[in-house]
């Protein structure tokens, strides 16, 4: 009698991926849901073996390359196999816990005010705070400052991003699913230890206009890939009418920029890219609309790919010989075939930067968060981190990363300076409503996400503090004890933390869900009246003495 398999039940054998594995008694095991899996996962472990042998040299012109290999779609072992629920849930907390400790860390060392108070000071001192317990047991701080600051708050930085991995992902779902095509671009130039973080940024990315726009902006090497009549076409010639662009049905490009910093090679900036194209359109700008795809050709793709590594090569060069890349590490191509590729990459393209190993293909782009910097570099919370453990006194060879912490310091505020007003993420112009999506890409974007995020689920339950229980806890750096207790509906425990740091029973009152809605309307309407209040009075100081 034929043996009938037995199919995994919930609590039975995944692959990495989350799939339930099958297994057929009398045969051996599987580990992977399909050789899909299977070579992700050889890919990942490759890669993780090459990193734990890569040293960072020394080389003063050390090129950086960044790897775009894909690797297994979520946390596993150095055998491969994944961790269990717990220990991911346990990675996750750890992961959390560390992000909590880098912004009391960024309390500390930051130029930026809105960074300094980010969940730490009251958005109403007069109505105090409400930790809240959602429908799915997570905890929503409602009241404090939020910074927004994608670039400098981890805890910011990781809701952030996770929202843009998502936005990403439809994006590029929806497009494949209409038959269009999409490529994972990567752009980096040649850095030395001499070489200024402004320097190199403006050089990829293009140069800042002045407070009073007494200095345009200067475009960088990522705006010089899409203009010009190479690329755009010139209908007055009939040599190059629709150019490459027209060739290879270019839809847009959404651009997200890492950078990572090491005491040999000094600082890595670089640039991911999805590239959309394979589609014809009719209109113009924000009217424009896809009306039909197809597959380009050979030809038009090779010059594509000739064009973006001239022009980024050139433009490099002309700025400053020393930044032109090799053609082999300048700019790296990886198309993207199937919505699964898509998937991944969306969040890879997000990517946080507190140099997490253990990143998912997915999160190139969104997470920059969740990565390592490479070839001894560290990933700029990374550098946060090791700032925090050298203040709190542990040794420099103990410590994550390199570098001693005055040394740490500069760089970091090096890096405030550079990349203050400079999207991490960006879409090309009219790109989101061709896709049928709505949003933008500037820091008051980022901040609605965030406030999003607040009112996102049902509340459950939930308690009142008085501002100063909350700016005593935070100084307590108990801040994220009482978070895990809100989550907990431990009550009891948050008001022991009270008392632990200093404040009183009486700063505290449990709220039932009701009362937490009127609460939190209440705060938004009174800063909602302080708003329009100050932008009256602001009114009347520019209208100067004497006008009404």
């Amino acid at each position: 009698m034929a043996r009938s398999a037995v199919r995994a039940s919930g609590s039975g054998p995944r692959c990495h991926c989350g799939t339930p594995i099958v297994h057929t008694p009398g045969k051996v095991p599987r580990v992977y849901c399909s050789d899909r899996c299977r070579k992700a996962a050889k890919r990942a472990i490759e890669q993780w073996q090459r990193a734990g042998q890569a040293t960072s040299g020394g080389n003063p012109g050390h090129l950086g390359k960044v790897s775009t290999e894909f690797r297994a779609p979520s946390d596993l072992g150095k055998d491969g196999v994944s961790p269990t629920p717990v220990a991911r849930e346990t990675r996750s907390r750890e992961r959390r816990a560390g992000r909590f400790a880098d912004r009391r860390t960024l309390w500390r060392i930051s130029s930026i005010p809105s960074c300094r108070g980010c969940g730490r000071y009251a958005m109403d001192p007069d109505a105090g705070l409400i930790l809240a317990r959602t429908a799915d047991d997570n905890a929503v701080v409602l009241g404090t400052l939020k910074c927004g600051k994608i670039w400098f708050c981890p805890v910011c930085s990781a809701k952030i991003r996770h929202g843009r991995a998502q936005e990403i992902t439809t994006a590029v779902v929806t497009w494949l699913r209409q038959g269009g095509r999409a490529m994972l671009v990567t752009f980096t130039a040649r850095h030395a230890a001499s070489h200024q973080l402004a320097d190199l940024m403006d050089a990829i990315q293009g140069t800042r206009a002045d407070k009073d726009n007494a200095i345009a902006r200067q475009p960088g090497a990522y705006q010089r890939l899409i203009s010009g009549a190479a690329w755009a076409g010139d209908k007055r010639r009939r040599i190059n009418p629709e150019g490459i662009r027209g060739r290879i049905g270019y839809l847009g490009m959404i651009r997200a920029t890492e950078i990572t910093v090491g005491l040999a090679n000094g600082w890595h900036p670089h640039i991911h890219a999805i590239v959309l194209f394979g589609g014809t359109t009719e209109g113009e700008r924000g009217d424009q609309r896809v009306t039909g795809v197809f597959e380009p050709s050979v030809s038009a793709m090779a010059e594509f790919e000739d064009h973006f590594r001239g022009v980024w090569t050139r433009h490099l060069a002309k700025v400053d010989p020393s930044f032109e890349p090799s053609d082999e590490h300048g700019v790296d191509f990886k198309p993207l075939e199937t919505e699964q590729d898509a998937t991944d990459l969306g969040e890879y393209i997000a990517k946080v930067q507190d140099g997490d190993k253990a990143i998912s293909p997915a999160n190139e782009l969104a997470r920059g968060d969740m990565k390592d910097g490479r070839f001894g570099n560290m990933a700029v919370f990374q550098l946060l981190h090791r700032i925090g453990e050298l203040m709190s006194g542990l040794a420099e060879d103990e410590a994550t990363g390199e570098g001693s912490l005055s040394w740490c310091l500069v760089r970091w505020r090096e890096y405030e300076v550079t990349v203050a007003g400079r999207r991490a993420i960006e879409w090309t112009r009219y790109l989101r409503p061709l896709l049928g999506l709505v949003g933008g890409d500037s820091e008051e974007d980022d901040l609605d996400h965030l406030f999003a995020l607040d009112g996102a689920t049902e509340i459950r339950d939930g308690a009142h503090l008085e501002t100063a229980a909350w700016h005593r806890i935070t100084h307590a750096e108990l801040d994220l004890a009482a978070t895990e207790a809100t989550e907990a509906g431990c009550w009891a425990t948050l008001e022991d933390l009270v008392l632990a740091a200093g404040g009183k029973a009486s700063e505290m009152r449990i709220l039932t869900p009701g009362e937490i809605t009127e609460a939190w309307e209440r705060t938004l309407a009174n800063l909602a009246d302080r708003r329009e209040r100050a932008a009256a009075r602001r009114a009347i100081e520019a209208a100067g003495p004497g006008r009404n």
